[in-house]
């Protein structure tokens, strides 16, 4: 057996450098999609509603993230957090060079887009349970008065996939040229992932199990009782942080997963004059400008107070929704990189503090399916069913930005009004004891 990785620091770095690999797959799909996808797997559509297709296809993914949140946070909190992070990127792993080595429409017809489809579910499953056990493993191994700071290392390689991406794309674009990208150089960064996903997992398999797991799993029937009824536990003696945690994340879901996608599918589609090739180029100093924010909310989250970040990151979306889609139609490079960057400062802020506060939630024994459920259905209502019909009204009314920015509006509001629960539930929590807490 390898050695185990025993400091902290090495853990919460190890659980960065995964996330990171699975944040690349998963959002790599979606960034293609938006631009190549549509005439590749779903050829005949008008450019937008191919668009619309390919994203459709990605947003599948996010249906099977509470499969994947279950499946893994059964293994985690029964098992053992190490094997559900060596399982969950490994499946990554699988699916996402799968996806680079699929024939298109023109090759095998209808079987195209349905094993597309069926490889993007696949994902789905595997990013449900990969960033609750990287946020519950760095947490737990992390010493009483750093939980803050080194919890957010995991959040951190968000960004570090963004960039990984971004990079990742405009080389193979400068070096194939667009048109071959959009052929067949589209392929090289799936199969790039390969590489990824053997560092990861060579890092994470010198994980340690948690103290806490640990010190949780000892005695009798404790196996069992974190076994098929994890899910009634949870809405039984946790739904209340459950709900709070999954408001909180509507407003980043919206940002990294619905905000930065349809950039590059509306610009594309209805801003000419820009070249697609500058959001991707965008995403360099954004994802930057995310990890650099994080740092410092994580190492002031505690002074500042976890819960005022969390409302903090949610206003500054709402404020900045409307001015940011203005930016974008303004086709020009200093506003599209303004609108990406400033925007950005709210998914950082909550970065630094979200994961040890969402954490911090739950009882080790409902720590993992208790993250993974607040990520899931956040993830699947700011990532899915909140851009699906906003696409779609943007479609139907020839490129008004309205409906998106309702959309990013709506989003930032759930995730203030989670921070202000959060804050109402540590004052319940200071005076009544727990059910469940260790």
């Amino acid at each position: 057996m390898p050695k185990t990785f025993l400091t902290p620091r090495q853990v919460a770095f190890a659980a960065m450098i995964g996330t990171a690999v699975e944040v690349y797959d998963f959002l790599l799909y979606a960034f293609i999609a938006a631009t190549v996808f549509g005439p590749l797997f779903f050829p005949g559509f008008h450019p937008w509603l191919g668009t619309l297709a390919a994203f459709s296809s990605h947003a599948v993914a996010f249906f099977m993230r509470p499969l994947g949140a279950a499946l893994f946070a059964r293994i985690g909190d029964r098992v053992g957090r190490r094997p559900a992070l060596l399982g969950s990127l490994a499946m990554m792993g699988v699916a996402t060079v799968g996806i680079g080595l699929l024939p298109v429409y023109s090759a095998i017809g209808i079987t195209a887009p349905i094993l597309l489809v069926a490889l993007r579910l696949m994902q789905g499953v595997a990013v449900g349970g990969e960033y609750p056990g990287a946020v519950v493993v760095a947490v737990e191994h992390a010493p009483p008065h750093r939980r803050t700071l080194y919890g957010a290392f995991p959040q951190i390689g968000f960004p570090l996939g963004i960039l990984i991406v971004a990079v990742t794309l405009v080389v193979v674009n400068v070096a194939v040229g667009p048109a071959v990208f959009e052929v067949w150089g589209w392929r090289l960064p799936f199969l790039f992932s390969s590489l990824l996903v053997i560092v990861g997992l060579l890092f994470r398999a010198r994980l340690a199990e948690t103290p806490e797991f640990v010190a949780a799993t000892k005695g009798p029937n404790v196996r069992r009782a974190a076994g098929a009824g994890q899910v009634r536990r949870l809405l039984r003696e946790a739904p209340r942080p459950a709900a709070i945690g999954v408001l909180m994340g509507i407003g980043p879901a919206a940002f990294a997963y619905a905000y930065l996608t349809s950039l590059l599918a509306y610009v594309k589609v209805y801003v000419s004059n820009l070249p697609v090739s500058w959001v991707q180029l965008g995403l360099v100093p954004t994802a930057a400008v995310i990890i650099i924010v994080a740092i410092v909310s994580a190492h002031y989250g505690d002074r500042w107070g976890r819960e005022r970040a969390i409302v903090i990151s949610g206003v500054w979306l709402i404020l900045w929704a409307a001015p940011s889609y203005w930016l974008v139609g303004a086709a020009s490079l200093p506003a599209l990189l303004a609108a990406m960057m400033v925007g950005a400062v709210s998914y950082g802020i909550f970065s630094g503090v979200a994961p040890a506060l969402t954490a911090d939630l739950f009882p080790v024994k409902l720590r993992y399916i208790g993250v993974a459920a607040s990520i899931t259905i956040a993830v699947l209502v700011g990532g899915a069913l909140l851009p699906i019909p906003a696409l779609s009204l943007t479609g139907a009314t020839n490129g008004s930005i309205a409906p998106m920015v309702i959309m990013m509006m709506i989003a930032g509001a759930a995730t203030a009004v989670g921070g202000l629960l959060a804050y109402r539930n540590r004052a319940i929590r200071s005076t009544t004891p727990r059910v469940g807490r260790r």
